[in-house]
């Protein structure tokens, strides 16, 4: 089995005139955490999309854990936790339940939803209909949802909406111990900070393309801002 856990190959997407994702190519190791930024549209949710198998290419593959998704394995899936950016659940289903479906699923191990719930502080309300819940709690519900199974990649499309400061510092330390149990883990958020804090190494997207790629540090040295907020490196790369 090779190193890289998520390669994408010269993936492109469009609709109709427009081209959502345009030639990206990038690889994802393990033990690696990396950020996608890019503004409103620039194709990061599209790319997102074919990386966890939702939406198909219309050139180029994308492999998964040495599977390759066109082949619509369902063992390649269970490699995925996914955290989309619009959260669609079974609104008369209760916390505990909507998990147990998740799991069966994912074929994961039941046994681990009481500890997911535990950690992102949703046990008390388990038995409350999803239909109940706040912007947050479903936000937390999605995120116990994608860690179930231990899986060896995590997509993450903005994990941070309607969290507070406290769970946001949670999940930082989360997703590093994810990391350093030697799982891939992508996250696309618009919070610059945390990008920077957490990613091992960043990717750019603009109309579609990957405009600029690597490290925190690399990405300041480029754009010679050493001590500016990292959004103005975001802004200066991604034009």
């Amino acid at each position: 089995m090779s190193e890289s856990v998520i390669t994408v190959e010269a993936v492109m997407k469009r609709y109709g005139h427009v081209v959502a994702v345009d030639d990206v190519t990038l690889s994802i190791p393990r033990g690696q955490v990396y950020g996608l930024v890019g503004a409103n549209g620039a194709g990061k949710s599209t790319l997102i999309r074919m990386i966890v198998g939702i939406t198909e290419p219309d050139a180029g593959r994308v492999i998964v854990c040495d599977e390759d998704l066109a082949n619509r394995a369902p063992a390649t899936k269970r490699h995925l936790g996914y955290l989309p950016e619009e959260l669609i659940f079974y609104e008369q289903l209760t916390g505990d339940e909507y998990l147990h479906l998740v799991a069966g699923l994912k074929e994961a191990d039941p046994s681990t939803i009481p500890e997911e719930l535990d950690f992102f502080e949703l046990s008390p309300f388990k038995d409350k209909l999803v239909g109940g819940y706040s912007l947050g709690m479903r936000k937390k519900l999605g995120l116990a949802a994608a860690m179930l199974g231990s899986p060896d990649a995590l997509v993450l499309d903005e994990p941070l909406n309607g969290l507070d400061v406290e769970m946001m510092r949670k999940l930082r330390l989360r997703i590093e111990t994810e990391r350093s149990e030697g799982r891939a883990v992508i996250i696309s958020s618009h919070v610059m900070s945390f990008i920077e804090r957490i990613a091992d190494r960043v990717g750019i997207m603009r109309f579609g393309r990957l405009v600029a790629e690597g490290t925190p540090a690399e990405l300041r040295a480029q754009t010679g801002l050493v001590d500016e907020p990292f959004e103005d490196v975001f802004f200066q790369l991604a034009g």
